[in-house]
């Protein structure tokens, strides 16, 4: 089969799989680190990972996500379009995320 194709199709939805999945872990575990104490700050994460002050705090409000999101997310089931940059503007509120997301609360 040549490049282009399904593969390709398929390749592209499963790396853009594992970012979403890589993304929602990494804010689960800052954030776990900031409530913990083992940071101060989110400067210091953004030092350690290289990264800006903003990426960091986009990547932890990941960590907020609905449980049910979170599944769907690593179970590939969300609709399409919504992706990291989308996810990391809902709010803490499960019930809203749903909401502004379009889709129906579990």
């Amino acid at each position: 089969m040549a490049m282009g194709g399904w593969n390709e199709r398929v390749m592209g939805q499963t790396g853009f799989l594992a970012k979403l999945v890589a993304s929602i872990a990494s804010g689960r575990r800052w954030l776990d680190e900031i409530i913990s104490g083992a940071v101060t700050d989110v400067e210091q994460i953004a030092a350690r990972e290289k990264c800006s002050v903003r990426k960091v705090n986009m990547t932890i409000s990941l960590g907020f996500l609905a449980p049910d999101l979170v599944k769907a997310a690593i179970e590939g089931r969300l609709p399409r379009g919504l992706g990291v940059a989308r996810l990391c503007d809902c709010p803490a509120e499960w019930s809203r995320q749903y909401q502004i997301l379009g889709l129906p609360s579990p």
